[in-house]
């Protein structure tokens, strides 16, 4: 196997606002470079507003209302007191495979991490480490695992570690959809101009007829992390230092209005320390992996900046009673699902949301207790 990790090297920075994931991944990359000498702190603000300055003119990108957009990203990179020699590029084409073998490419020869463009242009993570079965040289095609800084949860961060598979069924399942100079594109900011090649990729399913159970996701998960491999105990070295598998919560993955007969559905099993409960008794969470809810089969890895608390179905319900005025008896009636589709409640899958129904009506409580009315995409970039 052929590792590149960078981890070690670029601060993990939660976004300070909703809008803010590029200049956080902005943020990350600059003081993220190889030469600790070269690495420099930006204040988030200060990336965010170099970013709007920066973004693109093209009326149509404009009328997109991109919170960063690659041009506003990769100039305001460029623009950051670099060393000589350093020259940031927007990556952009159709094929993914090829963008993201450029990216290996790059990362592999001058060891920077590099901001990308994920779920369909809505959201912006930092690469910093993947494994190949063969080095990422020109002409060759290797099979991968990827691992990424992102910016959410807000003010806390994940680092998440996810299959060949997995990155282009879930943060890499679609080119952008947002109209102008990148429409139907897969985009990356790098440097420097690099050779062809292309990422292979097996392809998992992730739908069934039959759900695995709670108990053995949890034993899967267990299995897993006694397994790492020495770059990934290092990476997610919350998962081999005492941390206990809490109880599995199952995810359906599917954007509301779909009318898909299957979708997919995971496991999310978190892993705390027995000591960390938070002031409503519940366990602290410090990382999760997530496992196929048919296969068992790894999905994703994920470490949390900060401890997080996840929202029980029965909070989920108060909040949702709170909103409309009733009583808990009222919404006997209700039904609550653990949803995931990336949008503007959620761009991670370690993060999902409750979707509640009650009668005709159809809300949304995000983890931190946030209620919405209606389920949005994102904005471009945010």
């Amino acid at each position: 196997m052929y590792t590149k990790d960078l981890s070690a090297n670029v601060p993990l920075y939660g976004q300070q606002q909703c809008i803010w994931c590029g200049a956080a991944s902005g943020e990350m990359t600059r003081n993220g470079y190889p030469n600790p000498a070269d690495r420099l702190f930006y204040l988030q603000s200060d990336v965010w507003n170099m970013i709007q300055a920066r973004n693109s003119t093209n009326p149509t990108d404009v009328a997109q209302g991109w919170a960063t957009d690659p041009v506003g990203l990769s100039t305001t990179l460029q623009d950051m007191s670099n060393p000589s020699g350093v020259h940031w590029v927007v990556f952009s084409g159709t094929s993914r495979d090829a963008i993201l073998f450029d990216i290996l490419f790059w990362m592999n020869l001058r060891e920077y991490p590099s901001p990308v463009l994920i779920n369909q242009g809505g959201h912006w993570v930092a690469i910093v480490g993947w494994v190949t079965d063969v080095e990422p040289v020109s002409g060759s095609s290797p099979n991968l695992q990827i691992t990424v800084n992102d910016p959410e949860p807000h003010n806390i961060g994940t680092r998440s570690t996810f299959t060949g598979s997995q990155w282009f069924g879930g943060p890499w399942n679609g080119a952008v959809i947002y109209p102008g100079t990148w429409l139907n594109d897969y985009v990356a900011v790098v440097e420097p101009p690099i050779h062809k090649g292309r990422i292979r990729v097996e392809r998992a399913s992730r739908t069934g007829n039959r759900l695995i159970s709670s108990n053995q996701a949890r034993n899967r998960a267990r299995k897993i992390v006694s397994e790492l491999a020495p770059e990934e105990q290092i990476r997610h070295a919350i998962f081999r230092q005492g941390s206990e598998a809490l109880e599995p919560m199952l995810v359906r993955e599917e954007a509301p209005g779909s009318h898909a007969r299957r979708v997919p559905h995971y496991y999310i099993v978190p892993f705390g320390f027995a000591n960390e409960i938070s002031d409503r008794g519940s366990g602290l969470v410090r990382g999760a992996v997530l496992v196929n809810a048919y296969t068992g089969a790894l999905e994703e890895i994920t470490t949390f900046g900060a401890p997080i608390r996840y929202l029980s179905q029965q909070e989920a319900f108060d909040v949702v009673a709170s909103a409309l005025r009733v009583g808990r008896e009222r919404l006997k009636a209700a039904e609550a699902t653990l949803m995931f589709a990336p949008g503007d409640i959620t761009h991670i899958r370690a993060y999902p949301y409750w979707r509640i129904r009650v009668g005709r009506r159809t809300l949304y409580v995000d983890q931190l207790g946030k209620l919405y009315g209606n389920f949005l995409v994102s904005i471009p970039g945010d």
